[in-house]
């Protein structure tokens, strides 16, 4: 049977192909030096450079403005979109988790979530399991649920986004008996799995990370702007399905740090190159 997190491998080759996971990070990664903000041609014209035609961009604007996502503005009567309050918050989490290089931590202990939301609400059980796994929460039995203590404040985000406090404890703790630390990790997170999405990552960005390190010439910025995004669109799901476990707890050769250290590499070379090109082109 293939691991929960199998879809999400073979999902994370195609997201960079995808107008509105690209248009998403565009506005993480690039806004803030803008303002926030971006005019409607300048986005088409990112998206050109993407690959991303111009009716698919459109139509991505279009429903990320309906969700919220997005705001519609003008400024110096040119139409453009601005990034809405709550997606800031959203970003910043984002930002929190995925652009910090992943050393193992020491075992600081765990935190453990309870619920029992009511059957009128199975709406938000299903949100909140298929969120809590997405933020690197395991399921301990029924309504608990276990994550390394450092996940407080993305636990505590997640549940008051829902708006179901009054459905939930949460708890911190130490695993005492009966069965090994180790052993327990091993059941309560499909490790092979997350190594999966991972082990895709590295596949995808390894030959853009061999293409620059070879490059010792003026940086040509289209090919960084376009080659960054693509690969940022790829990481920004990656980490979100590692719950950061201390290295005792992971199998030898955790693909993790081999995908870390390539995005990192390519983030470190790229990141700056694509923001002047943009920013450019944003005048």
């Amino acid at each position: 049977m293939d691991s929960i997190f199998t879809g999400e491998a073979r999902d994370l080759v195609d997201r960079s192909a995808r107008p509105q996971s690209l248009i998403f990070t565009i506005y993480a990664a690039f806004s803030r030096n803008n303002g926030g903000w971006f005019s409607a041609n300048s986005i088409i014209q990112l998206c050109d450079v993407l690959e991303v035609q111009e009716d698919a961009a459109r139509s991505a604007l279009a429903r990320f403005k309906r969700r919220d996502i997005l705001i519609s503005k003008k400024h110096n009567g040119v139409v453009g979109y601005s990034v809405s309050p709550q997606m800031w918050k959203t970003f910043d989490q984002g930002d929190a988790r995925f652009f910090r290089r992943r050393e193992s931590p020491v075992n600081l202990g765990w935190i453990l979530i309870a619920f029992s939301i009511p059957e009128d609400m199975r709406e938000v059980r299903y949100k909140l399991r298929s969120r809590l796994v997405r933020i690197g929460f395991a399921q301990v039995t029924g309504g608990l649920w276990i994550a390394p203590r450092q996940l407080t404040d993305d636990a505590i985000a997640l549940v008051r986004s829902l708006n179901a406090e009054k459905y939930m404890n949460i708890f911190s703790a130490e695993h005492l008996a009966f069965t090994p630390t180790q052993a327990a990790v091993a059941n309560w997170w499909d490790l092979d799995g997350i190594q999966e999405v991972y082990k895709s990552f590295t596949k995808t960005a390894r030959p853009v990370a061999t293409y620059w390190s070879s490059r010792r010439s003026a940086i040509d910025s289209e090919r960084a702007f376009r080659d960054y995004t693509k690969i940022l669109t790829n990481w920004r799901y990656a980490p979100y399905f590692d719950p950061g476990l201390p290295k005792e707890f992971l199998p030898k050769n955790w693909a993790g740090f081999t995908a870390a250290d390539t995005f990192f590499n390519i983030h470190d070379r790229l990141a700056g190159p694509a923001l002047n090109y943009v920013l450019n082109l944003a005048k």
